[in-house]
């Protein structure tokens, strides 16, 4: 071999060559090279057997396949293939003859296939052993053998679930971790944390024989008390599910599963009961001394038939939740009757969930919102008022009792918008100021009968976001009559929101306005449109004139309808009708100009101009979930556009839309859609055609049995 040259020009004697040098020259020589030719010559060299060519005696390494040696010579009948040609009959033996040797040559192709199969099935083995026998030696040197049993106990804490307690199954923590290895079984049933949480589901109750009942029930009791005896001194997250009634038999199995929590109260933190109030006698005679640490108390009563009227008080059983000092969580669920609140620590409340079928938690909307007002540290409120129309509830009546929760921050308010008793949602939205909310909820179902006194919840709302001025992010309505101006006037009160969500499903009602201003508006233009409309981001510059002129349009279109629906207003002075056109920070007429409060809805103030953002609806929103029912499917793409891409200074990318049409889907709009997901949002929208829309009727129809 020639000596080499390094930068310099110098002559230095070769390096020795690699270890695997002399195994390759081998393999080569084998394979039939000169390697003493030049370099021309190895490139011409016409070798006689592949360079990885089958190992001596080694059946499993494939063989060559020939694929040469199996083409056919194309058919002389090729140009009639696929045509309405018809041969003859010495053309007919002829094609026969041609398809047999074809099958012969598809035969061993079939074979040879199934030898390759064959011979790769047992190099998979090969290899698959060869694996396993890596992974037991990897497994031997895993740095998880290392660590101490103190960080395992952390991180098998972490396995638990941090949304509910843990179940008694195989397939999750902490029984799962104990099913790994010996060791693993001793650290975890070693780590009291693992067992302080438990969800207990009873066994199923067989009437038929309720001393195997009695048996199940009595393991289940074991489990339980097994469970929580390795749980130390941890403080306790106990939940308990029973679907079954509330019969003598019945209470009295319950009653062995709770009389084994019942010694543990000391450590309760969290309870959580779907069970019937009646089951609760093992609690009898605990007090608040005795439940030192309960921090949260969720209770869920869809069994005790009580009559729809009545209204029970709080049972000794659970007398140790009145005035628990640590009480943070307090929920109640009551499905038939009432019941009346313990007294608890209503100011050291964070979260509170009420929710009533029949008969509600208190005696009017005074009652409660004077309780609500002590709930100065309140984060979230959840309200479902009554759904039935049969209890003896007094009937509405527009209340005045502002108050303030300064630290909510969530608001959820549920139930029927046209019930009129005392407790319809808008007494506790047009009395409320929450400066820190967050997200409001305002769901249940709409509808408007004949001579309503109630007002529409729409107003309230506002009437709530002009009085708290509040960074609202999110807002979930459902089933409210959509009146475009108002909706978009409460929009424009909140410019911090991120997600919007509209669920209506009420009956389909125009905006019954006809002038706006100088402008001709259609009148029988879906509510949606408009939203849409106003949500869409022009190409142009904001005009702040503009927008400051729309709402004082939307001002004028409101207090037009209150004048031509009221006849107390139409009879008011006309400084008064001046102010509802003209004035900027309108003030509504003195009381003596309203009708009775039984006699006439609340109405909020108008907006002020000058809390009227000068740029963008919305300009924060990133999430969108509308249904939009009749609404035009271009609106909502040139919606989306206008949010996607070439966006103004301070105006956030939409990420999510939703939407459902009751319609076809426009072929248009489906390209400009798709091009949307192909860039990245995050959209799903659903068509459902309407019946009426079926314009041709299956020829099927009236027939049985299928086509």
């Amino acid at each position: 071999m020639s000596q080499t040259s390094d930068l310099y020009g110098t002559s230095n004697p070769p390096s020795p060559p690699p270890p695997e040098y002399d195994a390759m020259t081998n393999k080569m020589t084998g394979a039939g090279f000169d390697l003493s030719a030049p370099d021309n010559v190895i490139a011409q060299h016409s070798f006689t057997q592949p360079i990885f060519s089958k190992p001596n005696n080694d059946p499993t390494w494939p063989k060559i396949v020939d694929v040469d040696n199996m083409t056919l010579s194309p058919s002389k009948f090729s140009d009639k293939l696929n045509t309405n040609y018809i041969p003859s009959h010495p053309e007919i033996v002829e094609v026969k003859t041609y398809v047999e040797m074809v099958n012969g040559k598809v035969s061993e192709y079939d074979t040879r296939i199934a030898e390759l199969e064959a011979t790769l099935t047992a190099i998979k083995q090969r290899r698959a052993e060869l694996h396993a026998n890596v992974t037991a030696h990897e497994a031997l040197v895993s740095p998880l053998r290392r660590l101490p049993p103190e960080i395992l106990q952390i991180i098998f804490v972490w396995c638990l679930s941090q949304n509910r307690n843990a179940v008694m199954h195989a397939s999750e923590a902490p029984v799962l971790l104990g099913r790994i290895c010996s060791e693993w079984r001793r650290i975890s049933i070693a780590t009291p944390e693992l067992w302080a949480t438990l969800h207990i589901v009873p066994p199923n109750v067989n009437f038929s024989n309720l001393t195997s009942s009695t048996a199940r029930f009595q393991r289940k009791r074991d489990l339980i008390e097994m469970w929580l005896g390795r749980s130390g001194a941890c403080p306790l997250s106990i939940s308990l599910v029973w679907f079954a009634g509330d019969s003598e038999e019945e209470t009295k199995l319950c009653g062995t599963l709770l009389e084994v929590l019942a010694p543990l109260c000391g450590r309760w933190k969290v309870l959580d009961f779907q069970v019937p109030l009646k089951m609760f006698k093992p609690f009898v005679g605990l007090s608040v001394q005795d439940v030192p640490y309960l921090e949260g108390l969720s209770l869920m009563d869809n069994r005790t038939p009580l009559d729809a009227d009545a209204v029970d008080r709080w049972p000794d059983s659970l007398a140790f939740a009145e005035n628990a000092t640590r009480l943070r969580n307090f929920t109640l669920t009551f499905f038939s009757g009432g019941i009346r609140l313990p007294t608890i620590p209503w100011q050291d409340l964070t979260t509170l969930y009420l929710e009533s079928n029949i008969a509600f938690f208190f005696r009017d909307s005074r009652d409660m919102l004077t309780t609500l007002s002590c709930c100065t540290s309140l984060i979230s409120c959840t309200l479902k008022f009554p759904l039935s129309h049969t209890a003896s509830l007094p009937a509405y009546d527009r209340l005045d009792f502002p108050m303030t929760m300064p630290e909510l921050q969530v608001l959820c308010v549920d139930g029927d918008q046209h019930l009129h008793n005392t407790f319809h949602m808008s007494n506790t939205l047009v009395n409320l100021c929450a400066p820190r909310l967050r997200r409001l909820e305002i769901l249940g179902r709409s509808g408007r009968p004949e001579g309503s006194v109630t007002p529409e919840p729409l107003n309230a709302i506002k009437t709530l976001l002009q009085r708290s001025k509040c960074p609202l992010e999110k807002l979930n309505v459902e089933s409210m009559t959509m009146v475009p101006e108002e909706f978009i006037a409460c929009l424009r009160l909140v410019p911090t929101l991120a997600e919007l969500i509209v669920h209506n499903w009420s009956v389909r009602v125009t905006t019954g306005l006809a002038v706006v201003g100088d402008e001709t508006v259609d009148a029988n233009e879906v509510s949606e449109n408009q939203i849409l409309r106003a949500l869409t981001i022009s190409s142009g510059s904001y005009d702040t004139e503009k927008v400051v002129e729309q709402a004082k349009n939307d001002r004028q279109i409101i207090e037009g309808r209150r004048l031509k629906e009221s006849p107390e207003l139409r009879e008011a002075p006309e400084s008064i009708k001046e102010q509802c056109g003209e004035s900027v920070s309108f003030q509504p007429p003195a009381p003596s100009h309203y009708p009775a409060p039984s006699s006439r809805p609340v109405e909020p103030d108008l907006p002020d101009l000058a809390s009227v953002s000068s740029g963008p609806l919305c300009p924060n929103l990133e999430r969108f979930d509308f249904t939009l029912c009749d609404a035009s499917q271009s609106l909502l793409c040139d919606f989306v556009a206008s949010r996607w891409s070439d966006l103004p200074e301070g105006v956030s990318q939409i990420k999510t839309v939703k939407c459902n049409f009751t319609a076809f889907e426009d072929d248009a709009v489906k390209v400009r859609m798709q091009k949307f997901r192909a860039e990245g949002l995050d959209a799903f929208v659903t068509y459902q055609v309407p019946i009426n829309d079926d314009l041709n009727p299956s020829p099927w129809t009236g027939l049985e049995g299928p086509p």
